[in-house]
């Protein structure tokens, strides 16, 4: 049962980074829900002084307020996956998952490209735009027209 409970976990952790608003929703009813109950469950069942009295002289005041005072950790924890998305221009209200993998894609053959290029594996590309060849290659893509291309080869020889 802790395995299944552990992955139910990892789940609801991974939606609240990865999902959309909604997801994230109930991703914190997931945690926010048991967390509450056990701490009203508490508060119950302590004998203290402080829980007979009541703070704001109604009852669904302080529970209400009791609700806010366990809600916090998630508000944090909302405001800092929005924090994180703004930081890097991703959606809020978005499934962001395809483009968490594609970051991570791009770093990494990033790396592997420096690393490439620091053992001398790889030389950096150098674009000689004196080189008759490269408006070649433009002309040949259809970047540029004829005319262009004609004008930089008087141009170059």
């Amino acid at each position: 049962m802790s395995a299944n409970n552990n992955s139910n976990s990892a789940a609801a952790g991974q939606t609240i980074r990865e999902g959309g608003f909604i997801a994230r929703l109930f991703a914190y009813a997931f945690f926010y829900v048991p967390f509450y109950l056990i701490g009203a469950w508490l508060i119950i069942m302590t004998d203290a002084e402080w829980t007979k009295g009541s703070t704001f002289g109604n009852s669904t005041l302080d529970m209400l307020f009791g609700m806010f005072v366990f809600a916090i950790p998630f508000i944090l924890w909302e405001r800092s996956v929005r924090k994180f998305r703004r930081k890097h221009g991703l959606s809020i209200w978005k499934n962001i998952a395809a483009e968490l993998e594609q970051m991570e894609v791009d770093q990494r053959v990033a790396k592997e490209h420096k690393a490439f290029v620091n053992n001398g594996l790889v030389k950096e590309a150098v674009v000689d735009r004196g080189d008759i060849g490269y408006w070649h290659g433009l002309f040949e893509k259809g970047a540029i027209t004829k005319e262009q291309f004609e004008a930089k080869r008087a141009e170059l020889l």
